[in-house]
């Protein structure tokens, strides 16, 4: 499969994940508050991880401060907590499936279940994992690339909420 192929069919699983788990109504999921809280507090803890860590330097670049409309319903916003770094070591050195799954690892240990993983791309130069935690709603999808940088990308975010008015 020619790599422009195989990046449009990792997008296209990515957006549709995203419209699938990020809109749904559960009266027992957390409020927008509560989620946001929520995934304020594991982004956090994934950053501060010995497992992201091992992989390289990556720091927040939005933390849940502001409400989007965007892959939500009209008149509903979510929040997203996003950061980006680079791989250390040595660029040929680098193992994308390994970093990704360091912290698939740790997602899994704090409720998160595996949506897509590795064994679903089968690209050794790009490790995509995409979790989601069915109590709270929250999802993660974890990017770890050779090339190019940011070599790693963190988005979580929250389901759709209705827009508090």
């Amino acid at each position: 499969m020619r790599p422009d192929i195989r990046r449009l069919s990792v997008a296209a699983v990515l957006v549709s994940l995203m419209a699938v788990t990020g809109c749904t109504g559960d009266s027992d999921k957390p409020t927008l508050d509560e989620a946001t809280k929520q995934l304020i507090a594991d982004g956090d803890k994934l950053l501060a991880s010995r497992e992201v860590a091992a992989s390289g330097k990556v720091a927040a670049t939005e933390r849940a401060d502001k409400d989007t409309e965007s892959g939500c319903m009209p008149g509903q916003v979510q929040r997203f907590f996003r950061a980006q770094g680079d791989l250390s070591g040595q660029p040929d050195t680098y193992m994308p499936d390994n970093s990704a799954g360091l912290v698939r690892g740790l997602l899994g240990l704090m409720g998160y279940d595996t949506i897509v993983g590795q064994r679903d791309l089968r690209d050794a130069n790009l490790g995509v994992s995409v979790m989601h935690n069915p109590k709270t709603g929250l999802t993660f999808i974890l990017t770890v690339r050779k090339d190019p940088k940011p070599h790693i990308m963190i988005v979580g975010k929250t389901n759709c909420y209705a827009r508090d008015r």
